[in-house]
Parts: C-alpha cells; structure tokens; sequence
C-alpha cells in the first residue's frame, strides 16, 4: 500500500494547530495538516521528521513527534499515518510550496468550505488533544551529535546508533567492523570490561557500581585477570586467575572472556581510540534513568516494558514492537538492543555534561586504559 503521513503540530501554549492551504488538489485552497508521501523502505517516524522540517523548517530538536493512529483506506489501497507534537520553543517558521499558519483550537474543523479530509480533521484533531504530551522537554535527547552504545549478543556485537535523532539498531560481527562505519563520534560506550587488572592491588569500577544498585549486584560479574583473558583454555584462565587474584572464575565471567578479549586487543591497537571507547553498565545506567533501582529482570515482559518506558522520556518514538521485530530480524534478544539502546542515550547524556564517571578517580591498568565507567548523573542530586 502506498503511505503518507500528516502531523499535528501544536504551539507551546497547546492553544494552536499548524495548517498549511493547498495550493494543489487534491483539496486545493483548503486547510491541511503538513505531512507527505513516505519514501519506500523509509522509517515512518523518519519520514515524518522529513516532511515537518521540509515544510515547515521544524528541526527534531524543536519537537518530539508520537505516533498517534493509522487510517487505511483499503479501497484506494492507501495508508495514512498521523503523528501529533507540541514545540519546546517557540520558532520562525520556513514555507516550503503551501502557505503555513497556526489556527486556533476555536476554529470549526468540520467546516467542509475550509477544512480538507471529509471532516477527518475534527476527529484527529480531538484525538491529538487527548495524547498526554506532558514530556519533559529536557529528558528528550540532543539531536545534533552522534552516540553509540553497544552491547555483546550471541555471534557478535549490537550497536545502538544514536545519530543526530535518528535511532539505528545493528548487528556486526566484530568492534573493528563498528568502528570502520562509524569511525567519528562524539560519545561511545560499551557493556564490556575495559581495563584489566594484572594484580590485587588494581581497583576497578565494579564495586563502586555494585553500591549503586542493592539488590541486582549479581549483574555486575566479577572480572578476570589480564593474564587469565590471554589464556587459551578455560582451565587455563582458571588458574591464572586464582594465582594473579587469588580466586577462580564464574561460569559468567568465562563466557564473555573472548569478548573482554576481542575489546582489549582492539583498544590497545587503535591508540586513537584507546580510553575514547569508555566501559558503562546498562543496569547501573537504567538506575540512574529511573532515580531508582529496577528490581524486575530484563529478561522478562515486565521488566522489558519497563526498561523500554525509562527510554521512551528520552527517545518517545521508541516502541517495543520495533524493538521485538528488530531483534528477529538480526537473531540477538530484545534485551541485548534495550541494553545498547540505554549506552547510547547514557553516552548522548554524557556528550551533554550530564554524565559521571565512576570512579571518580579511578585506577589505570598496566597497558594505560582507565578502569571506569560512565553513567548517568544523578538525577537526586
């Protein structure tokens, strides 16, 4: 079917809409909402976002769009998608073909003379004033700089590409492979061990992390000697680490010890960007998001949707649907994306100063990588 879309963009005081007037049928010299022809195998919300800034000059950074309904028309084998959003600010707007202007909520939208779609436009427009569009503005993300979170799945690496508001979900095989689509950024972080103790005297982040979120420490693993993750056999590491550390290792620990590898070795062979790629921790990061521990488990429908919730305050065309499809089509679990997805908002906040870095002073490990992570500020401070 073919799709377009029409967005409904309300002032900051919620007391106006924005038209544009036909100047081409169909519904010429009528009032419309401003909206167009989504491309194929385009994003809808991208689309959306296209068509706004082409008509009007709205950036994605002076607006928050949400999906608000969907109307088929099976007969004309059409599709219409409808978005609704209220500016932060106030702006000068730019025209693109048709005249643009902001109508009061007092007008008569079922005034066939002037309004276009059949009286539709009376019933879209009740719908949008029932969205709760009460979103905090400054929880909604920049959108001028590119973020990456990633974090490790079954036969690879899930990166969550946060690119100037555009939210892109990849799989690939190895770092190096990340790094040479994207080998400028302003921020990325990583759910994996950056920094490799090579005795007990070498303190990492993990047990100031641990005090973060009571309850859900077993999530933090212990993490091995630099000496055991070069060892070959799992009996091997085992031992070294007992001998460097003074204990064995976790089931846990063990599987992810080729990807500590894989990360390790990419770090200390790219120099530049050696402590430029900074280690986080997605529970410890959705903590922070919440102002509270989350108790749930992410494995789980409840503790899914919540985690998705946390991230929809700062990216609100988030959707859990997208998120399950994704996570088919790439073969990973959704919560290997939700995890990347909060790296790559923790690292847009942190590119914004809204970060912290824990320890605050931490130790560095024998090959010069900083042992720390980055997360979220504390929003109860």
């Amino acid at each position: 079917m073919e799709k377009c879309n029409c967005i409904v963009v309300f002032n900051i005081d919620k007391d106006k809409i924005l038209f544009c007037k036909r100047v081409k049928n169909p519904y010429k010299g009528l009032y419309n909402f401003v909206g167009g022809k989504i491309e194929a195998a385009e994003n809808s919300i991208n689309a959306a976002y296209r068509e706004l800034q082409e008509e009007t000059g709205i950036l994605r950074s002076d607006i928050s769009l949400h999906r608000l309904m969907d109307i088929t028309y099976y007969y004309q084998n059409f599709v219409l998608e409808l978005f609704v959003g209220k500016l932060q600010h106030d702006i000068k707007l730019i025209k693109e073909i048709n005249p643009i202007l902001w109508l009061p909520l007092t007008e008569d939208f079922t005034d066939k003379s002037r309004f276009a779609g059949e009286q539709n436009i009376a019933h879209i427009v009740n719908m949008a004033l029932k969205y709760p569009l009460a979103q905090n503005a400054s929880e909604i993300l920049n959108s001028s700089s590119l973020c990456i979170g990633v974090d490790g799945c079954k036969g690879g690496w899930i990166a969550a590409v946060y690119d100037h508001g555009d939210l892109r979900i990849e799989k690939y095989n190895v770092i190096d492979a990340i790094i040479k689509r994207y080998p400028l950024f302003e921020d990325f972080l990583i759910d994996m061990v950056i920094g490799l103790p090579s005795n007990e005297a070498h303190i990492r982040p993990d047990t100031f992390a641990r005090s973060l979120i009571p309850g859900r420490t077993s999530t933090i693993f212990a993490v091995p000697s630099r000496q055991a993750v070069y060892k070959n056999s799992e009996a091997e590491q085992i031992e070294a680490n007992k001998k460097v550390l003074g204990k064995g290792l976790s089931k846990q620990t063990v599987a992810i010890i080729s990807k500590i590898r894989e990360l390790d070795s990419f770090l200390n062979s790219k120099s530049q960007y050696k402590n430029v790629i900074k280690e986080s921790h997605p529970e410890v990061c959705f903590a922070r998001l919440n102002g509270n521990v989350l108790m749930t488990k992410k494995t789980q429908f409840d503790g899914m949707n919540e985690r998705i919730d946390i991230l929809k305050k700062y990216i609100p065309e988030l959707d859990g649907s997208i998120i399950l499809t994704k996570a088919k089509e790439l073969k990973c679990n959704a919560d290997d994306i939700v995890d990347a997805i909060c790296l790559a908002v923790t690292a847009n906040l942190n590119y914004e100063c809204k970060g912290e870095m824990i320890p605050a002073e931490p130790m560095i490990d024998d090959n010069g990588l900083i042992m720390h992570m980055v997360i979220p500020a504390d929003k109860n401070e």
